[in-house]
Formats: structure tokens, C-alpha cells, sequence
């Protein structure tokens, strides 16, 4: 088992760490300055995916409350980054077993990489946070580049900066899957994760249920 020639390129939210409970805690934080009661936790996880504009889109949406004033909503955005990044990590841990696969990836030879939706300054804090941030050779947030997830360029980059042949995408929603289809990149997708998908979509991706299944499942690849 080697892979030399591949970087392995990780969504952060909902694939390497839980973080729901602590988005959860922000949203919820916006939500009760506006009148509205809290969302549980379960139903926060659904919301995840695609930056904090998109969570509290559908946060509101839950109340029926859709009719946002784009200076309103950049006022909500700024009150949950604020409070988010006072708290980014009280709840927020890596998902069981993540740790070991990223020792057994790259004691195999991988590039480890990170590609995500957070801004830089929250998708650093987080790692930096939970320990983890050391572990990968390139870290592409949202406002790295001009462009970002579903856009195939963010994981394309990934490559080029750590000099591999070729990379596989290992996320959690559409977002991912659709930014590995569009940069021609295999995906294989947590069953635990934050994301929905139809049984067409599912068909376009390999999935696993836990990590310690993951190296087994990239060796094949470099089969």
C-alpha cells in the first residue's frame, strides 16, 4: 500500500471534525437576538454545508423568515463569526478514528490536504484548535483563491501545490462531490457526515462509515 503519487484532500465541517455543535451554538446565538427559539442540534447538521451565509439562510428559513435585506444578513453574518470564533472549538472534536487514518495515510506516502468553505481565518482557527492543523501540507479555504467548492479549482490546487500526480476528494455533501466531478477526481463520501443525498447522486461516489475503512479503500484506487 503507497501513494506516493496522491494527495488526499479532506473537506474540514461534517467530514474530519464534528463541529455541528458549535455552529449550532452560533446560529442559534443570531437566531435569539432576532426572537426565534433555538434549533436542535440534529437539525443543525442538515443545515451544514456551503459557509456560514448558507447556514443561517437556512436557519431563518426554518421560521419562514427569507426575506433578507443583504445588509441585514452581512450584520447576522459578522454577529455569528464573531461569537463563532469565541467558541470555535468548545464542542467541536475530530470524528472517531480520524486521527490514526491521517498517521496511517501519510506513513504510506500521501500529501494530506484540507479544502474548505470556512474563510481562512475560521478553517485555520478550527484546526489550529483541535490539534490538527500540522497534519496537512496545503490548507484552501473559501477566500484562498478566487474561486471555491463546488468550482473544481480549489482542488486542483491542492495537487499542484504538493507536487502529486493526482488527488481524491473525501467529503460529506454535494458541494464536494460536485467539485470532484468537475475537477475529474474520484470521491468517496462519510455516511456520517452533514450532507443528503439522491440515489442517482449516491451512485457518483464511493462511500465509507468509519475512517479506519478509508486507507483499504485508496489502496484499491492505486490498484
Amino acid at each position: 500500500m503507497a501513494f506516493q503519487d496522491m494527495v488526499v484532500i479532506f473537506d474540514l465541517d461534517g467530514t474530519l471534525v464534528d463541529s455541528a455543535p458549535d455552529l449550532a451554538g452560533a446560529m442559534n446565538h443570531v437566531l435569539a437576538l432576532e426572537g426565534h427559539p433555538p434549533l436542535p442540534l440534529e437539525k443543525v447538521r442538515s443545515l451544514v454545508g456551503n459557509g456560514a451565509r448558507a447556514l443561517l439562510e437556512r436557519g431563518f428559513a426554518e421560521y419562514d423568515h427569507t426575506d433578507i435585506a443583504t445588509e441585514e444578513m452581512e450584520r447576522h453574518i459578522g454577529t455569528f463569526i464573531d461569537w463563532y470564533v469565541d467558541h470555535i472549538a468548545d464542542d467541536s472534536r475530530p470524528f472517531p478514528g480520524c486521527e490514526e487514518m491521517l498517521d496511517a495515510l501519510a506513513a504510506h506516502g500521501a500529501a494530506l490536504a484540507v479544502c474548505t468553505n470556512k474563510t481562512e481565518r475560521l478553517g485555520f482557527a478550527l484546526l489550529e484548535a483541535i490539534g490538527l492543523k500540522d497534519r496537512f501540507e496545503t490548507i484552501i479555504c473559501r477566500d484562498t483563491l478566487a474561486t471555491y467548492k463546488p468550482a473544481p479549482e480549489p482542488l486542483l490546487e491542492c495537487v499542484t501545490r504538493t507536487g502529486r500526480q493526482s488527488g481524491v476528494m473525501i467529503g460529506d455533501t454535494m458541494t464536494d462531490l460536485s467539485a470532484a466531478l468537475a475537477a475529474d477526481m474520484p470521491c468517496l463520501i462519510a455516511s456520517f457526515g452533514y450532507g443528503s443525498f439522491t440515489g442517482e447522486q449516491k451512485k457518483k461516489a464511493g462511500w465509507f462509515d468509519a475512517f479506519d475503512a478509508l486507507p483499504g479503500l485508496l489502496s484499491k484506487m492505486c490498484d
